[in-house]
């Protein structure tokens, strides 16, 4: 599956160094890089195909929290990622509260940050467990983290159309974007952007949020 992926941090080694580690996660893996906030809004609006957005929160010019806030407003449906040296808990609720689906700090080991964006773009939030596991909680920055859904009003499963029911069907089925894409005869990018709207609908920001109102709402039974 091609991958394009937007970039935007000041040091050119830590582009060359993530450059090298996403060719693990796909065939065909396209990098872009920016240097500032300025320069990746361009790019991200020049580019609606990109599948993933890598950032770093000390950006010159306007900090990396507001820009995963233009990001998320622009674009809903592109996820964020930040990739920072700013690893306190704080930083870490900060950036999911403001957009982002996953914190990576600059010191984990490639393979953490792999793991992370695997599970991002399959449609999850997503930090480290070595950052939950210091100070307070980051699951309280993460919506459902423990497995929960949210408390909020029913959702509207009316607003879903019928591909996006036949999509969380297999969501609740447990099977991966690949798998619905391969059944559905859709393209994973299709049903990724299905995914997010599922999940806006439901008023989730991961599957097992989505399993959980599926089932409360009648949905689905089992």
């Amino acid at each position: 599956m091609p991958l394009k992926v937007l970039v935007i941090d000041d040091h050119p080694l830590v582009q060359e160094g993530v450059s090298a580690a996403l060719e693990s996660l796909a065939d065909d893996v396209t990098v872009m890089a920016a240097r500032d906030a300025e320069q990746g809004l361009g790019l991200a609006a020049e580019n609606p195909d990109l599948d993933l957005v890598l950032l770093d929160l000390a950006l010159p010019g306007m900090s990396g929290f507001n820009l995963i806030g233009k990001l998320h407003e622009r674009l809903p449906s592109l996820p964020v990622v930040v990739l920072s040296a700013l690893e306190e808990p704080e930083n870490v609720r900060h950036a999911i509260n403001a957009g982002a689906m996953g914190f990576v700090p600059k010191s984990a080991a490639t393979r953490v940050l792999i793991e992370v964006l695997q599970q991002v773009l399959e449609g999850n939030v997503t930090v480290p467990l070595a950052l939950q596991s210091s100070g307070p909680p980051i699951s309280h920055a993460l919506p459902g983290a423990t497995g929960a859904a949210p408390s909020a009003a029913e959702p509207d499963v009316a607003l879903l159309t019928l591909r996006q029911l036949e999509v969380l069907s297999r969501v609740c089925q447990g099977k991966t974007n690949k798998q619905i894409a391969t059944e559905l005869g859709l393209s994973e990018k299709t049903v990724k952007a299905h995914v997010t709207a599922i999940f806006k609908v439901l008023g989730v920001v991961n599957r097992t949020q989505a399993v959980l109102v599926a089932r409360r709402v009648g949905m689905i039974t089992s």
